[in-house]
């Protein structure tokens, strides 16, 4: 029985911009979103203030996680892509192309 295994290492690269791109919105987002609330965090107080800030250390948590998982699943598709792409060339190699 053969089984037939193939990547296609252009949407593989696609896919590492891809992930590289959502990984800088979201940073992006976070220092925007920080430049918002400390222009206005002179003027702010009380319990909506304190609120906000619990939610929003609550939020930097979970997007640095989405980030550094991001960033993870970058370098996998990347090492993924080197090593595809030299398994191709060893292969050819070894069958004279």
């Amino acid at each position: 029985m053969s089984d037939q295994f193939s990547v296609d290492l252009d949407h593989l690269d696609e896919v590492t911009v891809k992930l590289r791109s959502f990984k800088e919105v979201v940073g992006d987002l976070l220092a925007e979103l920080d430049r918002r609330v400390a222009a206005v965090g002179p003027a702010w107080s009380g319990t909506a203030y304190d609120a906000y800030v619990e939610a929003h250390r609550e939020w930097l948590a979970g997007a640095t996680d989405v980030r550094e998982g991001l960033g993870v699943l970058e370098d996998a598709a990347r090492t993924a892509h080197g090593a595809y792409t030299d398994a191709k060339d060893a292969n050819l190699r070894m069958l004279g192309g």
